[in-house]
């Protein structure tokens, strides 16, 4: 709509040119303790062990074929799936599970018995503590050394048969 001939405008009521965006300052942190770089991260410990959907594990677990006949079993074997995932830098998968299932001694395939009868009682020792962690599995956790915690499952088979073979020697 054009102006009408009888109002005079006064420069204070001419629109204003558009204004250029100004400098851009840094973004800083502002609060103390916030994370900005990776290297900042702390994990481990009493942090835990953060990894992307580490919840989707009690799913693969629930779809595994073990023995459940031991109280809190489903719970250890999913913080040790979740952890190795996480130490992996992924989210968790069926392998996870699979190496969870080795370590606790649920899967005995290709391992001698010598050693699969002593994942049995370590596992029933890991489950009496674990009935009083409220991260179920933390204490058998911080047993397992990195290497095989991150270990493929027929890695983990392997070292195992070498320390039956070393225990027998």
């Amino acid at each position: 709509m054009g102006q009408q001939p009888n109002i005079e405008l006064v420069a204070s009521d001419l629109p204003l040119g558009s204004l250029e965006p100004g400098i851009a300052r840094r973004d800083m942190a502002g609060r103390p303790g916030e994370i900005t770089t990776p290297e900042e991260a702390v994990s481990g410990g009493a942090f835990g062990r953060p990894g992307p959907d580490t919840g989707w594990v009690l799913r693969i677990v629930k779809a595994a074929e073990f023995d459940r006949s031991e109280a809190g079993i489903e719970a250890v074997v999913a913080s040790v799936a979740a952890a190795r995932a996480s130490h992996n830098g992924r989210g968790p998968s069926s392998s996870d599970v699979e190496v969870a299932l080795i370590l606790l001694g649920l899967r005995p395939e290709g391992i001698p018995d010598e050693v699969v009868g002593q994942l049995s009682a370590a596992r029933a020792k890991w489950l009496r503590k674990a009935a009083h962690e409220q991260v179920k599995g933390r204490s058998f956790l911080a047993q397992l050394s990195p290497g095989l915690l991150s270990a493929d499952p027929e890695r983990v088979r392997h070292l195992l048969n070498v320390a039956g073979l070393t225990s027998a020697t």
